[in-house]
């Protein structure tokens, strides 16, 4: 895919249309001007704006007869929406190592995308009196970065905290590569979220493609007292809330490159690939705002008290994986099955351990994540035998990502030695349950795509159903705009057959 089919696919994603008759800035334009470095700091402070000339309306001097004259004047350009604000914490300047980064950074992106973001210092404890008075900080990214170990109060963890949990973005910088500054980074993740972790991003992140394609990265190494220059896969950590990776975190030195500066010490990715890897975050931020706000809320589904006839029940598998990244579109599903089928469905989801006693009372198992699940030799065990008593498992792969997908089969496998999981043929009778499909369409493109679902049979029954393409998070029409699946319609007929081929088996 080209560069410009990149940016009219972040366009579309974000909804900010790019100013018109802007003209590119150069690296070269924003260096012309001497930037005197401040004491403490890694780089120079923010660059200026250049002042646009302004047509206006003045009046010559006395005795001339008083005809208007145009003068020119300098005018400001009207502030653009923000994207992301600089964390101010602890007790020293620490916290702004490199003044101009985010500036710097935001001027490339409205270079490279045509795209106008602004950015601002925020103090930690403005955010806390924020979340106390029950406000929210809509600004899509928050931005840490630092040399000397730090500490958040509890106060000031929780509402970092919950400024993720309402869709917002956390991403750390190891200025230089401080080992100080990321191993306290890492401290208050856990803290923040004692079960989960930040772990390498897989090379299908969109991080890793959302505007410029990387496989692998320049780093300048100080570390053991030599310069080492050498090219390697990127190292991004990350940790997901839902389905999008809300916390990013480098270990490898980037504000620097933002800045286009670099030291004789510590260890950095070059400035260019710093740039270029920066814009790719921004660009995946921008473009999972509206997935970030939407998971922000579950909105469950209820029904009438009263049941007239036995129900379908979901029962969701949980696991180590993330194992419920988009509750809202489960309940889309069974929303769905209701409204466009006679089954009778029932709204009260049930999340359910892999244990043989919390199993056995639901024939309909759905399992989904982005990671692996990493269930026991019993769990596995007791699925096997839930399935060979006649139960049925259908597993997605949210958003369609590597990770997943290997750990699925690695643990279809465990459960079943002795046989493989082999596609659905075209004429299967799942494809025919309900509403005959023949093939269906991709979610990015809107083109035909083949149906490719794979399964475990026994018994001349498929009792477990794989899906390695997303064929759920767009049931509710906004899902990973980045991800690999299906489009809505798709979603929704695969989705009814599935079930009532599961029921009819």
């Amino acid at each position: 895919m080209g560069r410009i089919d990149r940016r009219k696919f972040i366009v579309k994603s974000t909804g900010v249309v790019a100013a018109a008759g802007l003209p590119a800035i150069t690296t070269a334009d924003l260096l012309a001007a001497p930037n005197p470095r401040q004491l403490g700091t890694c780089g120079p402070p923010p660059r200026k704006n250049a002042e646009r000339q302004a047509s206006a309306e003045s009046m010559p001097p006395l005795p001339l007869t008083a005809v208007p004259m145009r003068r020119s004047e300098p005018k400001a350009e009207p502030a653009p929406p923000l994207m992301a604000a600089k964390l101010e914490y602890g007790t020293t300047q620490d916290w702004n190592t490199d003044p101009g980064d985010l500036d710097f950074l935001m001027r490339q992106v409205r270079s490279a995308l045509g795209l106008w973001y602004g950015w601002k210092n925020l103090n930690i404890n403005e955010l806390v009196a924020m979340y106390k008075s029950d406000k929210r900080l809509k600004i899509p990214a928050l931005y840490i970065s630092g040399h000397d170990a730090f500490s958040f109060t509890p106060e000031q963890r929780e509402a970092i905290r919950q400024y993720l949990l309402d869709g917002g973005t956390l991403f750390g910088d190891a200025c230089c590569g401080r080992p100080e500054f990321a191993q306290s980074f890492r401290a208050e993740i856990r803290a923040m979220f004692p079960d989960r972790g930040l772990d390498p991003l897989e090379m299908d992140h969109p991080v890793y493609r959302a505007f410029y394609k990387y496989t692998t990265v320049n780093y300048i190494d100080y570390r053991n007292g030599t310069k080492n220059e050498y090219a390697a896969p990127p190292q991004i950590l990350g940790m997901n809330l839902g389905c999008r990776t809300a916390i990013l975190f480098t270990p490898a030195d980037i504000s620097c490159g933002w800045d286009d500066h670099t030291h004789t010490h510590g260890y950095r990715i070059f400035p260019g690939d710093a740039m270029r890897l920066g814009i790719n975050l921004v660009s995946y931020i921008a473009a999972m705002r509206s997935l970030a706000e939407t998971q922000a809320f579950t909105r469950e589904i209820k029904q009438a008290p009263a049941a007239p006839r036995s129900q379908f029940v979901l029962a969701q598998v949980k696991h180590q994986g993330d194992w419920n990244p988009d509750p809202n579109s489960t309940y889309q599903l069974l929303r769905h099955l209701s409204g466009e089928s006679s089954l009778a469905v029932s709204f009260d989801l049930k999340y359910v351990e892999a244990t043989e006693a919390k199993i056995a009372p639901y024939p309909f198992l759905y399992m989904t994540g982005f990671r692996d699940p990493k269930l026991s030799t019993d769990e596995l065990a007791a699925l096997r035998r839930h399935l060979q008593a006649g139960g049925f498992l259908f597993i997605n792969n949210c958003s369609g990502y590597n990770a997943f997908d290997r750990a699925i089969r690695e643990m279809v496998r465990g459960m079943f030695p002795d046989q493989k999981m082999t596609a659905l043929e075209k004429d299967h009778d799942l494809f025919k349950a309900f509403a005959p499909m023949a093939d269906g369409r991709d979610r990015q493109s809107g083109q035909p795509r083949a149906l490719e679902l794979e399964g475990i049979t026994i018994r001349k029954r498929t009792a477990l159903v794989y899906s390695k393409n997303d064929m759920v998070t767009h049931l509710k029409q906004v899902s990973d705009p980045f991800g690999n699946g299906y489009d809505s319609e798709t979603c929704k007929k695969l989705a009814v057959n599935l079930v009532a081929y599961a029921l009819q088996s």
